[in-house]
């Protein structure tokens, strides 16, 4: 997500959100081979399969990063000015402001979204007496507000608990167990209802990476290279293993929706060790790009969402086309298909949103 901050920013953390977004996107091209794959419509090579397994991990591993990397730099600042006078008060200003830039992108792209499917070319779902594609479609964005309206308590709550770690610790221990039991034992139906409780615990697993990263920010891992090996190990292997196994249920639960043990390990990791790194950084083309790119990643997850209708078919289309000359060329096709479309979306979303915020005195 975006806001604004005076405070020079940690290119590495930058570059990892960047990371982050491209692994979204990559999950959301995969998502309808990997679901064809394990429920048995189509037969990859394991190969394939533990590629679209570990592919599988992206979506929700994104999704941690967010969450986590706010935490950290969130969490830390108001728990140290809960102290302060007028602390309400300025967290009430703070609040304001990001809720501000959140709102704001969603109404612009939504005038957007209405004014294409209006005059250029329909999209389904889009309209204004329909909400879904506001509410469902948006429900990360949401549950960011979320967590970004807790956050004054959650640094008051933070400064006043005598081991907030240890009760993060617990927390995490006791979802991630609710989670394993969705995951492996009570997955429930395919299509779920906004309030259903397998829905919340998406919900209530972000707040916690949220947390995490407050934790994080009081203290990192000792050696976060070593756990992102880790992670990245055991990702491999279980993914592999169930792949060569030819397990697909497997494959499906150890990254189904949100809650993946897996791809948290690997998000904490990753924050942790880009973290680690010294807030400025040598400039360069790549330290550029990451500029210019990353303020617009709010914009981008909230455009391809709204405008999903019109380009999941033209990727389908170029994927479908690619699998017919073989696998390889499929997971090719895909990624490039993928990383185009990320570019694509962001370069737009700095042309269009981020003067608009800058207009408004948001960014």
């Amino acid at each position: 997500m975006s806001e604004r901050n005076p405070r020079p920013r940690n290119l590495r953390i930058e570059a990892l959100r960047l990371i982050a977004i491209a692994g979204i996107a990559v999950f959301h091209t995969f998502q309808p081979w990997f679901s064809a794959a394990t429920d048995g419509s189509w037969a990859p090579s394991a190969a394939s399969l533990t590629v679209l397994g570990c592919v599988s991990l992206l979506g929700t591993y994104g999704n941690h990063v967010f969450f986590i990397v706010s935490g950290l730099f969130l969490i830390p600042r108001a728990a140290q000015a809960s102290r302060d006078e007028g602390y309400w008060a300025a967290q009430a200003r703070s609040l304001a402001r990001r809720a501000l830039v959140i709102g704001a992108s969603v109404a612009l792209y939504a005038l957007i979204a209405l004014a294409v499917s209006t005059w250029v070319a329909p999209i389904e779902g889009v309209a204004l007496g329909q909400s879904a594609w506001l509410l469902g479609g948006l429900e990360f964005i949401w549950v960011y507000l979320a967590c970004v309206v807790a956050v004054p308590v959650i640094g008051w709550a933070w400064r006043r608990v005598r081991a907030p770690r240890a009760v993060v610790t617990a927390i995490l221990v006791c979802v991630f167990a609710v989670n394993a039991y969705i995951a492996f034992i009570s997955p429930g139906g395919e299509v779920r209802d906004l309030l259903e409780w397998r829905k919340l615990m998406s919900a209530v697993t972000y707040l916690v990476a949220f947390l995490a990263g407050g934790a994080l920010g009081e203290k990192n891992l000792a050696r976060p290279g070593r756990a992102l090996a880790v992670s990245c190990g055991a990702a491999l292997l279980l993914e592999g293993t169930a792949a060569v196994a030819g397990n697909t249920w497997l494959l499906g639960a150890l990254s189904f929706k949100s809650t993946s043990l897996l791809s948290f390990a690997l998000a904490a990791a990753s924050v942790s060790l880009a973290s680690t790194a010294p807030a400025e950084a040598v400039d360069g083309p790549s330290s550029r790009a990451v500029r210019l790119l990353a303020p617009s990643i709010l914009g981008f997850y909230v455009s391809q969402s709204m405008f999903y209708p019109l380009w999941r078919p033209v990727v389908d289309g170029l994927c479908a086309a690619a699998a017919a000359t073989g696998e390889a060329a499929l997971l090719a096709v895909g990624t490039f298909a993928s990383l185009a479309l990320l570019v694509a979306l962001l370069l737009f979303d700095r042309a269009v949103r981020i003067p608009l915020l800058r207009a408004a005195r948001l960014a």
